[in-house]
């Protein structure tokens, strides 16, 4: 079993190098599964997140047998292990990928739920890195919030998917596998019903044809769930009404073949093919020529129709409801009505006794938003614990 390690200890081995590959920079987090540190690659100079782990012998196969399998994975959502160290008999290192951003969790803990919109993107990239593992017969094992990271990176473009502004973000899992350490046992069934827990805690104003499909995944019989991730999300799309289907394996279709002039008593067969293909075409030239073009009325009622309305409304859920709402300077009410904009709105959220709330807000269509004001003593006691998390990995 993973043995628990002491903070003075791990602490102490920031600046060291271990296996004469990374350099301990600052410890990010201790927990069950060991101390992870940001590090750097000596050789290459890249950052990385290093965790360090104390494990039984007996337990160190398998799991290495699966962040293996899991490396041979290619995912945009899935965040595996780049490369692991047997530093003694019982302490292993594990590098993965050093990501920027926070865990879905401290997401949450400071700017409120998510939206439905954004809740259905997380619910997709998560249900796709996990379809992806079990394919191979692997489990996450341990999933929670915290093992939702959504990390920031460049882009020509902000989209603001998920609440952003200032950068895209991109919905990571990480901590795959890490339950095999400790000697745990899983099923993909664990994973369904962790997900759908997750996007049920976590997304505020699920609609009840959504909240249906969450409870079957999350029903005590595992054999009444979903039968997989896939069916999961497909259900969890079609509860909104959207048309998707599941991805199907490109179907080859054999070569036809047509008698050539060659073959012994088949021209005239050729002939016939040929002169019925002239007959058609000039039959659907003649129809394309007496079709009548569309009025210039029509066209330009179409495109009226089709025009985007110059408002979006966006419908701000606050507690407390005596927060105060100021977006670029004035102050408003809910629901917000703004022009139509890709451009962001500097947002101030601010209540007496509590801690305000500076963001950024894109009018670029219409939505729902919850934000929970933290009460000032609370703030001021969670706060290292967020800056910890500025700059969390996995």
């Amino acid at each position: 079993m993973t043995q628990p390690m002491s903070s003075g200890n791990m602490q102490a081995l920031v600046g060291t190098t271990q296996g004469n590959t990374y350099t301990l920079d600052r410890l990010l987090h201790e927990g069950r599964h060991g101390a992870l540190f940001e590090a750097k690659q000596i050789r290459l100079g890249y950052r990385c997140a290093v965790r360090l782990l104390t494990i039984d012998p007996a337990q160190r196969k398998p799991l290495l047998a699966a962040l293996s399998q899991q490396a041979q994975l290619h995912h945009p959502a899935l965040i595996a292990a780049i490369d692991t160290m047997l530093l003694s008999e019982d302490r292993l290192l594990i590098a993965t990928p050093l990501l920027t951003g926070q865990d879905l969790a401290a997401r949450v803990a400071g700017q409120g739920k998510l939206s439905l919109s954004e809740g259905l993107l997380v619910l997709r990239a998560v249900a796709g890195a996990l379809y992806a593992l079990h394919q191979r017969g692997l489990c996450h094992g341990g999933l929670q919030a915290r093992n939702v990271f959504l990390a920031r990176f460049e882009d020509v473009t902000v989209d603001g998917a998920l609440g952003g502004g200032q950068g895209n973000q991109r919905v990571c899992l990480i901590d795959g596998g890490l339950y095999l350490a400790s000697g745990g046992s899983a099923a993909a069934a664990d994973d369904q019903a962790a997900l759908a827990k997750i996007i049920a805690d976590t997304v505020s104003d699920v609609p009840p044809s959504l909240q249906s499909v969450l409870a079957q995944a999350q029903h005590p019989s595992a054999n009444q769930r979903f039968q997989s991730m896939q069916a999961l999300w497909l259900a969890a799309e079609t509860s909104q009404g959207r048309k998707t289907a599941g991805a199907q394996p490109t179907a080859l279709v054999g070569a036809l073949r047509l008698p050539t002039v060659e073959t012994k008593g088949s021209r005239w067969p050729l002939l016939a093919v040929a002169i019925s293909f002239l007959i058609l075409a000039g039959v659907i030239a003649a129809v394309g020529l007496k079709r009548s073009q569309p009025s210039p009325e029509a066209v330009r009622l179409v495109s009226k129709s089709a025009t985007e309305s110059e408002q979006v409304t966006i419908q701000l859920e606050l507690s407390p409801d005596s927060a105060r709402i100021t977006v670029d300077g004035k102050v408003a009410k809910t629901p917000l009505q703004l022009p139509r904009s890709d451009k962001s709105l500097p947002l101030l959220i601010e209540a007496d006794g509590y801690l305000s709330v500076h963001s950024k807000i894109v009018p670029d269509r219409d939505r729902s938003l919850h934000i929970t004001l933290a009460p000032a003593a609370a703030a001021e006691a969670t706060e290292p614990s967020k800056r910890r998390s500025k700059s969390r990995k996995k």
